[in-house]
């Protein structure tokens, strides 16, 4: 006896109409049952990529608000003036937050230290700071852990050296050589010897000399040539000269040669501190 197919089995074809709509009713029951989490899907759906973005998003934590003041922007690094003050003030959500405070210049920690009511200043010492520009950072180091690790600011501060005493009579003595040699003559293009050093001390100090050479050296005080420093004077009978250190000094030395920049050549110079 032959067998029928299975398309020709009476009610087969209806039944299997009838599997999928069951499966679709068991998971809208399924659903119900479980508050209607779940969600009737077709065969192989997959789910939808969660982006980066929105992890970072979700596990984020907030940043405090930071506010930085500085006093002043320049700073003379060789000079006992008052110092840069930097202040930083913290808070979250309107309040100040517990935290500690990093201070970072040029790239270097210096210290670091607790905040007192969200807020703190530092007054680092000349020293810290080079010529030029300086990087000036404070960073914030909340101790909630509900809070980002850090925040911070940054600020620009310009180093500059102050130019001593000593050094405005050696630049304004540097600054002759090459002048005229003429007796009697106190600039500003032509000296002799005392005119020289009579002309330089006013334009460096303000201070007026005497005229003649063995007045200025009764001006001043001797110290010995071990101790003497640039902007000394150098005085010898009849002669008188600008000590600018490392052994040399500049002076009118004659006619035809005028004012130079030479070795000391005297012998058992005076040196004359004004």
């Amino acid at each position: 006896m032959s067998t029928s197919p299975a398309s020709a089995r009476p009610g087969t074809a209806a039944a299997a109409a009838r599997r999928p709509r069951r499966a679709i009713i068991a998971l809208a029951v399924a659903g119900a049952l479980t508050g209607g989490g779940l969600i009737a899907a077709a065969p192989h759906a997959s789910a939808a990529p969660v982006s980066a973005a929105a992890v970072k998003t979700a596990t984020s934590k907030p940043t405090p608000y930071a506010k930085m003041t500085v006093s002043k922007r320049t700073v003379v690094t060789n000079d006992r003036s008052t110092r840069p003050k930097f202040t930083i003030v913290a808070k979250h959500a309107g309040k100040p937050i517990s935290a500690r405070a990093k201070l970072i210049i040029n790239g270097k920690t210096i210290t670091t230290r607790t905040m007192h009511g969200g807020k703190i200043s530092f007054q680092p010492y000349k020293k810290r700071y080079k010529v030029g520009t300086n990087k000036v950072r404070l960073v914030v180091l909340p101790k909630s852990s509900a809070l980002a690790a850090k925040s911070s600011r940054t600020v620009a501060v310009k180093g500059v050296n102050k130019e001593t005493r000593s050094q405005k009579i050696v630049r304004v003595a540097k600054a002759q050589v090459g002048d005229r040699y003429v007796y009697g003559a106190s600039g500003p293009n032509s000296f002799d010897c005392s005119g020289l050093t009579k002309y330089v001390y006013k334009k460096a100090t303000g201070k007026t000399l005497p005229r003649s050479s063995s007045a200025q050296k009764s001006h001043g005080k001797a110290v010995s040539r071990k101790n003497a420093r640039p902007g000394d004077l150098i005085w010898t009978p009849g002669h008188v000269a600008i000590y600018i250190g490392n052994g040399k000094q500049v002076e009118a030395a004659r006619p035809g040669v005028g004012v130079v920049k030479r070795h000391i050549w005297q012998d058992n110079p005076r040196f004359i501190r004004i």
